[in-house]
């Protein structure tokens, strides 16, 4: 397979190109980037065309795959691109910065017998097969799940601060609270609830916010996110007679063997989960789909976690 990536962010750079360098079936990689084409680095074995620009790039490349990896306000006109250029395609979260796009986009791509799917990698990480599989085993299931991801104030001119970019905590760190409960609970939730906490940038945005959100069967997930406070990453979940905590739920190094802390009947272990890259995991498992024309459900969970961020939006603004 070819892949074009069409933008050259520090995620492209740092988990998405190492990661596909890592799987068989990917003979070649491209880059498009319109403010540093001049720096991209590809690895030699798999190195492509370098373009700076993108209509550009959609239309000399024979790649079957395009990774969208811009700013998150660019994401449905470049996706719709190459949709309607009869690419398979990937992208960064959010995937989009409005449901209605993404409804638009999932049909489209439907229509054209084509996957969409949202790189919500983590889930795809060893540590949360063998989390979920710790329930599975005590034939239990979770119902209690409290989540935290923040971390310190970034630089003033990151695209997080700008609206206008997609910037906000909402739409930042919004897709990994959405999409945790999916993960776990496998449902969407019947309410959300949440609360803008802290603002900042040159427009003013969001910067943390809290959610509770409810779902089918009396489950829960509580929520703090944001970057105006100290790195956690962590979430525990629990279930009758089971508590489950870990912490580097979202990102976690390639290498790096993580601690899960069970608590069994009031008895505390410790368990080592398997490192692994969750982005080449992630990026195999698409391509091997597109491969195979079994692709449907990267639509579906695209959609669930859009309609869910929709959600959270509105209960953050007073609307839902």
């Amino acid at each position: 397979m070819i892949i074009l990536i069409l933008g050259y962010s520090r995620i492209a750079r740092k988990r998405v190109i190492p990661a596909l360098a890592q799987i068989d079936n990917v003979k070649q990689v491209e880059v498009a980037s319109v403010s540093s084409a001049n720096r991209v680095v590809l690895p030699e074995k798999i190195a492509g065309a370098v373009y700076n620009d993108y209509d550009a790039a959609l239309s000399a490349s024979k790649a079957n795959v395009v990774y969208v990896s811009t700013f998150n306000g660019d994401h449905s006109r470049l996706i719709e691109k190459a949709l309607k250029r009869g690419f398979h395609v990937i992208v960064d979260k959010p995937a989009m910065t409005d449901y209605r796009d993404a409804k638009m986009l999932a049909i489209l791509a439907r229509e054209k017998r084509l996957c969409l799917a949202e790189a919500t990698a983590y889930a795809f990480h060893p540590q949360i097969i063998q989390a979920k599989n710790i329930f599975l085993d005590a034939d239990r299931q979770p119902k209690r799940l409290t989540v935290i991801f923040t971390f310190p104030p970034i630089d003033a001119n990151d695209f997080r601060y700008d609206k206008d970019l997609g910037g906000g905590a909402l739409l930042d760190l919004g897709p990994y609270a959405v999409s945790i409960g999916r993960v776990f609970f496998e449902v969407k939730p019947d309410e959300v609830f949440c609360r803008l906490l802290s603002f900042g940038g040159k427009n003013n945005v969001e910067t943390a916010f809290s959610l509770l959100a409810t779902y089918p069967g009396g489950r829960a997930m509580v929520g703090h996110f944001g970057f105006d406070a100290e790195y956690r990453n962590y979430v525990n979940i629990l279930s009758e007679g089971v508590s489950l905590e870990f912490e580097r739920v979202f990102t976690i190094p390639h290498d790096q063997e993580n601690i899960l802390k069970i608590k069994q009947a009031n008895q505390p272990k410790e368990v080592k989960a398997t490192a692994g890259d969750c982005f080449a995991l992630y990026l195999d498992n698409v391509l091997a789909g597109i491969r195979s024309g079994d692709y449907q459900y990267h639509i579906d969970n695209l959609l669930s976690d859009a309609y869910v961020l929709q959600q959270l939006r509105l209960a953050a603004n007073g609307a839902a």
